[in-house]
């Protein structure tokens, strides 16, 4: 399977883009600087004004790119959120009826993510109002989109709970046979180690890429609480930070 690779643009692209971005800039200059232009002189006019203008405001047109590209991640990130939220998931862990959120996106060959894992769950026990989704993210190796096949048909036989905490809490590597004894250990059917291409969780992996590829996650775990995208490891108090700052925004 294909991971989720952050395409870059060309040079050439990015001058385009430049240039076009540039022109809605002197586009907005005019209307604030200058009324409408009814002759060929006042065309003129208006030119030279913006031209002086850019060159005793150099810093004008870096300050307008910076706010249109942060706009325009606003407006990507918000897409994904609602995106994020309207999936139906059920690798749901904690109170599935929680007030705050946390989406993980995790592997289960990754270190880091088994670290965590004993923060979260800490967290998540002494709150008590917390949902935590689990989005199935493997990019570390071939065992890791297995291991999160297995997790996957687990959670649509309402056992993610047990299996998740098992692969988490797993400290060997990851193996075929491991796979397969665990399936058997909690009677998860339909997953079979040999058949990964007409799996239908491929399906729903895929998805969490592309999710992941909005959100710029490139790496796991990658945290988002209350809209906000924490990427890497965070620690126990971060994440009660994360989920206070969350109610917070709820209110306001």
């Amino acid at each position: 399977m294909d991971n989720p690779s952050v395409k870059k643009a060309s040079s050439g692209n990015r001058t385009i883009a430049l240039a076009v971005i540039i022109g809605i800039i002197i586009g907005f200059l005019v209307d604030q600087l200058v009324p409408s232009a009814k002759t060929q002189a006042d065309s003129a006019n208006i030119n030279a004004s913006i031209a002086q203008y850019i060159s005793d405001n150099p810093e004008a047109i870096e300050t307008a790119l910076i706010a249109l590209n942060d706009q325009r991640n606003r407006d990507k990130e918000l897409q994904a959120l609602n995106l994020l939220s309207a999936v139906e998931d059920t690798t749901v862990m904690g109170n599935p009826d929680g007030d705050i959120t946390i989406y993980e996106f995790s592997d289960y060959n990754c270190g880091y993510c088994k670290r965590v894992f004993a923060d979260l769950m800490q967290v998540m026990n002494t709150d008590g109002n917390i949902r935590l989704v689990i989005k199935e993210f493997p990019i570390l190796a071939e065992s890791s989109v297995d291991a999160a096949r297995l997790a996957l048909h687990a959670a649509d036989q309402g056992k993610y709970d047990a299996v998740h905490t098992a692969l988490m809490e797993w400290r060997g590597a990851i193996t075929a046979t491991m796979l397969q004894d665990l399936a058997a250990t909690h009677n998860i059917t339909g997953f079979d180690i040999n058949n990964r291409d007409n799996d239908p969780m491929i399906d729903i992996l895929r998805k969490n890429y592309d999710l992941g590829q909005r959100f710029n996650i490139d790496g796991t775990p990658g945290f988002i609480i209350g809209g906000k995208i924490y990427p890497g490891a965070i620690s126990k108090d971060d994440m009660m930070a994360a989920v206070a700052e969350a109610r917070r925004q709820n209110k306001s």
